[in-house]
């Protein structure tokens, strides 16, 4: 598309847009990512190694929520270390289910910048008309 910019992009990324045509959506549900653009039929992770990077992004959520929390209990509460633990614990958890969608998407717009999603080339069909 034309207007690669990164603002652009990084909307396409928080509002979970394919990065192709900027209107099919990425997901069908929260947890249920559509495996091509209902709008541009381009397909958004062709290899099944490609969830790895997007697990990186996870982890920066992860990390940084329980880096966040932490700071917070340190200066508010006084827990035990085990309470502390299980409670960081689960914020961190908690930030990478609540971020899910966030996390594919921007991975999938990486994707899209290092040129691993095209757009499908239209191909003909019977009676010389061009499906796509």
């Amino acid at each position: 598309m034309a207007n690669d910019s990164p603002s652009a992009l990084i909307k396409c990324a928080l509002n979970c847009r394919c990065p192709v045509c900027r209107n099919g959506a990425i997901f069908r549900s929260h947890f249920r990512m559509n495996r091509e653009c209902p709008r541009c039929h381009v397909v958004f992770w062709k290899d099944p190694g490609e969830t790895l990077g997007a697990m990186y992004l996870d982890f920066a959520v992860a990390s940084g929520a329980f880096l966040i929390g932490w700071a917070i209990l340190a200066f508010a509460a006084r827990l035990s270390d085990a309470v502390q633990i299980f409670f960081l614990s689960a914020v961190a958890a908690g930030s990478v289910l609540l971020c899910y969608p966030l996390t594919r998407s921007a991975w999938t717009v990486l994707v899209y910048l290092s040129g691993g999603i095209e757009r499908p080339r239209l191909r003909t069909i019977q009676g010389g008309k061009k499906a796509s």
